[in-house]
């Protein structure tokens, strides 16, 4: 579950302006090549494979996405921030994990 959280907060660092799109699918493949698809909408939620939505803050300048699992705050920092389907880019969070996050689709 941790990861999952991460990987969905991570996600949100891809959307410099949320409000834009009704949602937006991230695919992630970390370090070790696992890959979890996240879709995040624009109420500020984000669905992690199917699962229930969860919530989170983005600080846009940081390029870091934080949030809450199980108590534990957990953050993501991205290299750089996109909006458009395709963009790439890569990743670190605060539990030492790392990989690659494309956007794969956004709707309006």
């Amino acid at each position: 579950m941790k990861l999952r959280l991460l990987t969905a907060i991570a996600g949100l660092a891809l959307i410099a302006t949320p409000a834009l799109a009704a949602s937006t699918t991230v695919e992630f493949v970390n370090s070790s090549g696992q890959t979890t698809v996240v879709v995040f909408d624009s109420n500020g939620t984000a669905v992690i494979n199917g699962a229930a939505p969860g919530p989170y803050t983005i600080d846009q300048a940081a390029k870091k996405i934080c949030g809450d699992a199980g108590g534990q705050q957990l953050c993501v920092t991205f290299g750089e921030m996109g909006t458009e389907v395709g963009f790439s880019t890569t990743y670190t969070d605060t539990a030492g994990n790392s990989g690659t996050a494309t956007i794969t689709a956004v709707s309006n």
